[in-house]
Parts: structure tokens; sequence; C-alpha cells
């Protein structure tokens, strides 16, 4: 059974999906900012459930629940990624969200909510093959008849609509409902971004589901045919709970916790300094040797000479002239191409590209059995690289 956070969680780094659903690593760290969304969102049941029993709670009453959960609930492994900021600024930041909210909103009477952290699981294929499972922050119905999937989002990022009408965690849900209830025909989907006070809208045809349906097929085949999980940055690797078991963050968590002498005693960190100081270096010779080697056309062009001396070592300076035709970008090559193939010549000057063939194969853009059989003649060797970048803002 799959859920959407587990497919997002495979699109935004394989490892780290591998490690906490396929190696079933847990972690007791929490951010602080999904600590803060699970406590608004308790406290909003909370106030809806109290609605569906008639009773409509008062600001201060819901501000009072939010209090007591958080302090309840809050625990010296939640991590604050900002270092500036405090449990206060996120306790507070709550609580003006769920003002806001109760302000616009109450007494609440402009729906009926049907469920709230209302668990659903369905399949996406009639077989029962793809099952999905999820749950749904709160199921409204409208005095028209029209449902609402509502979804309550803390986050500090306001989406535009086009990125809300390719969502696919609620439209999931849309066609989860849709199973459970086949009377039901029409669905809104809405997001509510508390810190923002604003209500972001969108609605899917039949034939945009289908087709959410088979991508989210496709991307399970994936994650079940996949063998190799490799870890993808971005910016939320600064809140990974899994910096120590990956590649790309190991070593920075590694030499964390070192004092400032171990730190720069450490084999990994005198290596990178000294390859970094080098590489410096080299580019320094490269550009001195550029504009020496320019010069030294220049005297051999302006002295008439082709042997220069040096105390120990003489320049040979050859003037020479080179026949080139236009490359693949560059204006002509169509025409060249198309001349030579019309004569019949081409199979004289060209040659397999085994770069594109490289890319071809691993994209899977020929049929299976050309790819394997163009794998007779291909083998796997490991290569290596070395890049150097400066350390982003947080890393230093």
């Amino acid at each position: 059974v799959y859920s959407h956070s587990q497919l997002s969680t495979y699109e935004e780094c394989p490892l780290k999906y591998k490690l906490c659903y396929r190696d079933g690593i847990k972690r007791d760290t929490e951010g602080v900012e999904g600590f803060l969304g699970n406590m608004v969102h308790e406290t909003l049941k909370k106030c809806y459930d109290n609605v569906k029993l008639t009773k409509l709670s008062t600001l201060d009453e819901l501000l009072t629940c939010y209090h007591s959960l958080w302090q309840k609930n809050w625990h010296d492994d939640i991590v604050i990624t900002k270092k500036e900021l405090t449990p206060e600024h996120y306790h507070n930041l709550g609580r003006k969200m769920l003002e806001i909210y109760y302000q616009r909103h109450a007494p609440f009477d402009k729906d009926i909510t049907i469920g709230t952290e209302m668990r659903i699981r369905f399949s996406l294929d009639d077989g029962g093959k793809y099952q999905l499972q999820g749950l749904i922050d709160r199921l409204s119905r409208t005095p028209d008849g029209i449902h609402h999937i509502n979804d309550y989002k803390t986050s500090a990022y306001l989406p535009g609509q086009e990125d809300i009408d390719n969502d696919r965690q609620l439209a999931l849900y849309q066609i989860g409902i849709q199973k459970k209830w086949p009377d039901i025909k029409e669905i809104r989907l809405v997001w509510h971004y508390l810190a923002f006070d604003r209500e972001l809208v969108s609605a899917r045809s039949a034939e945009k589901l289908a087709d959410l349906a088979q991508n989210t097929i496709r991307l399970i085949d994936e994650i079940e045919l996949a063998e190799e999980f490799l870890p993808q940055e971005s910016g939320l690797c600064d809140w990974c709970e899994y910096p120590d078991l990956c590649p790309n963050r190991k070593h920075f968590y590694t030499v964390e916790a070192l004092s400032i002498i171990e730190y720069l005693n450490e084999p990994g960190v005198v290596l990178v300094n000294r390859y970094a100081e080098l590489r410096e270096k080299a580019r320094e010779i490269d550009e001195e040797t550029t504009k020496v080697k320019e010069a030294l056309v220049e005297y051999a062009r302006r002295e008439g000479v082709t042997v220069i001396r040096g105390s120990d070592r003489k320049a040979r300076v050859k003037f020479d002239e080179k026949l080139k035709f236009p490359g693949k970008s560059e204006p002509g090559r169509k025409e060249l191409d198309e001349a030579i193939a019309k004569a019949g010549k081409w199979h004289d000057v060209s040659q397999l590209d085994t770069t594109a063939l490289t890319r071809v194969i691993e994209g899977g853009l020929w049929d299976k059995a050309l790819i394997d059989e163009v794998m007779k003649y291909g083998r796997i060797e490991e290569t290596n690289a070395v890049y150097l970048s400066k350390l982003k803002e947080g890393e230093e």
C-alpha cells in the first residue's frame, strides 16, 4: 500500500525513500515546521468535531486547546533549522494562523463536515494491485451538494494556481472518495494556506483523474522495479533525518561535531583544501600560459622567426592552415549533410556517436530487443570525477 507521502519521497530522493520505507529505518527527530502543522491540524479537528456535536468553540477555547496540545507534545528532539528562531516564534505563528482562520470561518455553518482526519484506502486499478491510502484533513458538503476535500497548510510558501491544478495528493483523494461513494459527482479540492489567509481551489475532470491514475501506476511500477536508489540533492536536504547515511551529507554530519583544531586536521577536509588550492594555482598558471603563448605567436609573426631561443629551452612556432567544416549547430551544416547523403557518400565520412548511443540506451528509447542486442557490445566501466564548488549558505 502506497501513500502520496511515499511517492513524493521517492521523487524527491530515492535514497531517503529506501531508508525510510524499504529498510524501515525510523528516526525520532521531528522538524519544528512539521510539529507546528500537527498542532494546528489537531486544533482545527477539535473545532470541527465540536461543530458536528452542535458545540461552537470560542476563539479563546480553541487557542487554549492549541496551547495545551503544544505543551503536552513538545519534546527536546524537535529540530529548529533556522537558528535565529525559537519555539516561541513558531508557537505564536500557529496561534496567529488559528486566529485568522477563526475570524474568517466562524461560526463554521457554511458547510456540513462529513469527517475530519478521515482515513481512506482505495485501489487505482480494478484488480486491486495498486493500493493507496491517505488522510483527508476534512471532507465537507456545501448546501448545493458540492463536496470539498479540504487540506490545511501551515507552509510559508504560497503556490500558484498552476501548481495547485497539478497537485497530486488531493486529486488522488478525490479518486478514493468517488470510489467509496460513486453517487458523489461534483468535488472541489480546497487548500487553506493559513499563513496567507488564502484558499486555493481546483477541480479535476474525469479525464484528468484517469491520466493521474495511469501516471501514478507508472510511478509505482518504477519504484517496484528500482534496484538502485541514489540520493538526490535539493533544498530539502537540510531537513532530512538521514544525513549520517547519505553519501552526499555524511561527511558534513561527521565533521560538524569536531572542534576547530580537529576539523582543520580531518583528512577529508585537508584533502579538499589542498585540492582547491592546487586547482586555483593551476587556473592561474593556465591563464598565464595562454597569455605567454599568444605573446610568443605574436613575437614570431612580428620578427619573422619560427624558432625562439630561451635560456635552456627553445620554442618552435608553427603557422599552418587547416580545413574546417561547419559544426553540428553552425550555419550550412544541414546543407552539407544533405549534399553528402545525396551523393551516396555518407557512410564514407560518418561514424557511430557512442555518446548519443549511451544516452539512448540509458534512457530506454529503443525497444528492449534492440537494446539487448546492442548491450552485447557494451560494458560497464567505473569512472570518477571531482567537482569543486563553494559551500552554500548554511553549510559554512
